[in-house]
């Protein structure tokens, strides 16, 4: 697919669900005018017509106040990255990537604590369960400090700096990522109430009140149980219930992998002997390109609203090692430039001459962070150093480094190194979605 049939497909979705809900012609447009390619701003659309009789409020696309976050599209915020200092994200800074506008109890009652239930079941498991949003906060939970972050964050790269113009997606810049303190239940204590069996392969999480109900991620069970107690059934953000832009009220939390993994406004929760193919690991959320083997359906495999057809490329799992410093990056040939970003198309950041402190965030899902480096024009790499809080794998750090800055336009880039060796590289294969670029960024700065 090219950038025009992705953006297509992308506005064909949204438009649908805003179209069930009955929102009017505005707020259709409006949301349809975010699409992967860019597109022009909503408030050129023409209003809905007057009507005799006072309509009822159009639903919102987001429900918190976004006044905090780069607004890179009508379902889209990315955070300011350039103006974090804090080692935990406030809610109100966090990035949000919903592929629909926000479901709420409004409209899908069965959001309402009262209400909610998750679905426990397959043929993975000895006995089906049901629980409630009560019965939830009953059971052994844990907290945890970790990081999430989209698989198209860092996606500007690709088009700014490795010069691949191919690449679909939003531009996300390098803000679709931030800490929190999650509270969940782990799954460890769901499998002790439904009885796992041991040829259990993969395991679903749906939401099937999110848009067009097509929203939903599998995970391989041996990548379930190398960590039970680390992944599962998310209620508090930041030691506060969830709202509804972050999956309220419960989504699930899986640490370390891709946001799209840790699927909001959940319902239910499959374990099956055979492995499940949805839109967001065939044909969105997946590496595709030539350096990218498909993957094969089996026989009993099962599709929900897709066919092997759609199948694109391999699912994106664990996010990688990734280091920035808190300054804007230079948009010049992205296909679109966010409504809110602080400079023009093609301005470069500007710093005071002298002695400056450069600070910057890095982290290491898979392994945890071991150290991050820098080098200033090309010249040698050095040490930075690590601040803590350094808390193991999930969590990021900061980092800061002194620079006498001198006048004229320089490059900074950045190089986190993880515990097991793996560095930042200086390039990534193509892939069509933008999916997980950790090539080592380029900071262009005009110093004064």
């Amino acid at each position: 697919m090219n950038r025009t049939d992705v953006a297509r497909a992308e506005r064909a979705l949204i438009e649908n669900v805003l179209k069930r809900e009955d929102v009017g012609r505005r707020r259709m447009f409006e949301v349809a005018a975010w699409s992967v390619a860019g597109a022009a701003a909503a408030s050129t659309m023409p209003s809905a017509p007057v009507l005799a009789q006072a309509a009822a409020p159009a639903r919102r696309i987001l429900q918190k106040d976004d006044s905090r976050v780069l607004n890179i599209g009508a379902t889209v915020r990315s955070g300011n990255y350039w103006d974090f200092s804090t080692w935990i994200t406030p809610v109100e800074e966090f990035y949000v990537r919903n592929h629909y506008p926000t479901p709420t109890p409004e409209q899908k009652p069965e959001l309402d604590p009262r209400n909610w239930k998750v679905k426990v079941h397959g043929n993975g498991l000895e006995r089906e369960l049901e629980i409630g949003y009560e019965d939830l906060l009953k059971m052994r939970s844990r907290t945890i400090f970790a990081t999430m972050e989209c698989h198209g964050n860092g996606r500007t790269v690709f088009w700014e700096q490795l010069d691949m113009k191919d690449v679909t997606g939003g531009n996300w810049v390098l803000g679709a990522v931030g800490l929190a303190e999650w509270e969940y239940v782990p799954l460890s204590e769901i499998f002790a109430r439904a009885g796992l069996k041991p040829d259990a392969k993969a395991l679903l999480f749906w939401s099937g009140v999110d848009g067009a109900g097509d929203i939903g991620r599998p995970m391989p069970m041996r990548e379930v149980l190398s960590r039970p107690d680390d992944i599962g059934l998310a209620f508090r953000m930041n030691a506060n219930p969830l709202l509804p832009d972050h999956g309220a009220p419960v989504r699930a939390l899986v640490t370390g992998w891709g946001g799209a993994a840790s699927t909001k406004w959940l319902t239910e929760i499959k374990v099956a002997t055979h492995d499940f193919w949805v839109r967001l690991n065939t044909k969105a959320e997946v590496f595709a390109g030539p350096d990218y083997p498909k993957p094969t359906p089996a026989a009993g495999d099962e599709f929900r609203n897709v066919a092997p057809e759609d199948i694109h490329g391999p699912m994106v799992e664990w996010m990688p090692v990734k280091s920035f410093i808190t300054v804007p990056l230079v948009i010049d040939k992205s296909p679109s430039l966010p409504s809110n970003y602080p400079l023009k198309r093609g301005e470069l950041p500007t710093l005071a001459s002298g002695r400056q402190t450069m600070r910057g965030y890095a982290w290491g899902p898979q392994h945890g962070l071991r150290k991050v480096e820098y080098r200033i024009d090309g010249g040698p790499w050095r040490e930075a150093h690590i601040r803590p809080p350094n808390l193991g794998r999930y969590t990021w750090s900061r980092f800061d480094f002194e620079w006498d800055a001198p006048a004229g336009e320089h490059v900074i880039e950045t190089r986190a190194t993880d515990n097991a060796g793996i560095s930042q590289p200086p390039t990534v294969p193509f892939n069509l979605y933008g999916m997980a670029n950790n090539a080592i960024p380029k900071f262009r700065i005009r110093v004064v």
